[in-house]
């Protein structure tokens, strides 16, 4: 293995949208029109795919829910602010790195938020990035993996992905890439110790 490719949210930062959700503290009615009006899967698709901006966005969930833009807005930045760093990621990104491997992230991604992330010491370490909003294609379209093999130069069976999602997962094995569902930490980074040997082994996460 050449190549580490890895997801972004729930993976090198937190991500889980039920927990974003229920741990927003704005208006109740918001979030009961966000869980029952497919806001996450039709309106932030097209946030992450770069074809909505991020006050179109706000403009839009306010006219689904009929709540304030203001308080749309509030939402959407304390989405944003959830994305914090997995330490433990980090810390196997480093070694990763020193140990010679090629890193890069791929991540479906709004600018904004994207952004918000990008000078964070961590991103140093990734000698390429795919972002959707930059493409304007997402995963587990076919095309987006294809565009980080082709821009890199990479060998699908050189390179590993590492994604919470299994859709995500699955679309990268279709083109020969290796895998490691990254849906539960601790199951991951064994997985990861286990496929990469002893080059990782001391790292204990």
């Amino acid at each position: 293995m050449k190549n580490i490719i890895f997801d972004l949210g729930g993976v090198v930062v937190e991500w889980n949208g039920e927990q974003v959700i229920d741990s927003f503290k704005g208006n109740p009615t918001l979030i009961m029109n966000i869980k029952n009006k497919g806001f996450f899967k039709d309106y932030w698709t097209q946030f992450d795919k770069g074809i909505l901006g991020r006050e179109e966005l706000v403009n839009k969930v306010s006219v689904l829910t009929g709540i304030s833009a203001k308080e749309c807005d509030a939402f959407v930045e304390h989405v944003k602010r959830s994305l914090v760093p997995i330490p433990e990621t980090e810390e196997l990104i480093r070694l990763l790195s020193a140990q010679g491997y090629k890193l890069y992230c791929l991540s479906n991604m709004s600018l904004d938020f994207y952004e918000y992330l990008k000078t964070r010491e961590v991103f140093n370490y990734f000698d390429g990035q795919i972002i959707s909003a930059i493409e304007h294609m997402v995963k587990p379209d076919r095309e987006i993996y294809e565009l980080i093999l082709k821009r890199y130069h990479l060998k699908p069976e050189e390179s590993l992905f590492i994604d919470d999602l299994a859709a995500n997962v699955k679309a990268a094995q279709a083109l020969g890439i290796n895998t490691v569902h990254f849906s539960d930490k601790q199951k991951g980074y064994k997985e990861i110790r286990e496929r990469l040997g002893k080059k990782v082994s001391n790292f204990s996460s």
